[in-house]
């Protein structure tokens, strides 16, 4: 973890048990109150691994195989009685998003109180404060009803590709807090890609009007400027249009930052570049196709679509210009670009 996870929420205080795992005497004194936890109504619903064994150690074996697969919490009330954990499974891969299996268990003595929402509740909250665009996961044993409810209730989807006929998978993706990253850190991004310079560096002088949507700081729109262009940057962050228009005005470029969100932004009038430079993976599937099909439409006649996303989610963007065959002419393809030109004129 980035930082310490604690929080609280009207009712429970959430923290690593770490802090109940100090001592000897405070050990023994946990395994105590988990014991009175696991019970076979609440083992029921764990899966085989998490299941309690038998003999004297079997509590100090359960806790100590939770340790070194996962980051365990307590979940206690207003009178500081442990009546759950919650437990968080990190994703090995360090690609964006990351990615956290979580699951938690209730004693049964809260059972039907409304802890499992109102803990997925402060959990989310603590993941959206942290900004680094977390994709939270949960399965949910077909038939948990309660379980799927806490979970939907919250904000997450059911993903049916990850989903199997025993277990449901639910999905909430948290958003990074570009804001953040962009008023402590300059030149975030870094530099605009070889791609990117390679096609509009042979257009320079041209005077062309781009739009760059999720512009950032302006890596490609300072770029694109000082080539002769026109750039309208558009960016959810504050502080990175901030960035965008202090360096344009600096060197006198001809560079025009727009605060907006593009699930609803509407450009004004038509562009002979579109530019979406690693910003569609930040939406949901459905989004994503749904901004692109309103941007393509302020796209001028001979103007270009420039694309960089990741790999699984050009197929659906190489849809969208299907549709429109006639329309669209493919000008560069691979694995993370696509470049088309608008045909008609």
């Amino acid at each position: 973890m980035v930082r310490e996870m604690k929080f609280e929420t009207d009712r429970l205080c959430i923290e690593s048990w770490d802090t109940a795992l100090g001592s000897e005497q405070e050990k023994q004194a946990f395994a105590a109150e988990l014991a009175a936890i696991l019970t076979p109504p609440v083992l029921k619903s764990l899966p085989e691994p998490m299941q309690l064994a038998d003999g004297e150690a079997a509590i100090s074996d359960w806790i100590a195989a939770r340790h070194a697969e996962s980051h365990v919490l307590t979940i206690r009330d207003g009178n500081a009685s442990l009546i759950g954990l919650l437990i968080l499974a990190p994703s090995g891969d360090a690609e964006y998003p990351p990615t956290v299996h979580i699951g938690y268990l209730f004693s049964e003595i809260v059972w039907g109180k409304g802890f499992a929402s109102e803990l997925i509740g402060g959990l989310v909250a603590w993941y959206q404060d942290l900004g680094e665009g977390t994709q939270l996961l949960a399965g949910v044993a077909h038939g948990n009803v309660a379980s799927a409810n806490a979970l939907q209730k919250n904000g997450f989807k059911q993903v049916p590709d990850h989903s199997d006929p025993d277990t449901a998978m639910f999905r909430k993706d948290t958003q990074f807090n570009f804001d953040r990253l962009y008023s402590s850190t300059a030149h975030a991004l870094g530099a605009p890609s070889s791609e990117i310079v390679e096609f509009f560096s042979t257009l320079a002088g041209d005077g062309l009007r781009v739009l760059d949507i999720g512009c950032g700081q302006g890596r490609d729109a300072l770029f694109i400027a000082r080539l002769g262009h026109s750039v309208v940057g558009v960016d959810i962050a504050p502080s990175g249009i901030k960035d965008l228009v202090s360096a344009g005005n600096r060197e006198n470029l001809n560079v025009d930052g727009i605060v907006a969100d593009i699930t609803n932004f509407q450009p004004v009038g038509q562009f002979d570049v579109l530019l979406i430079d690693r910003t569609l993976h930040l939406l949901s599937a459905d989004n994503r196709v749904a901004v692109l099909r309103r941007l393509i439409g302020h796209v001028a006649p001979q103007g270009w679509v420039i694309i960089s996303d990741e790999p699984e989610n050009m197929a659906a963007f190489k849809e969208v210009f299907d549709t429109e065959e006639a329309l669209w002419k493919p000008h560069m393809e691979t694995d993370e670009h696509l470049m088309l030109q608008h045909g008609a004129g």
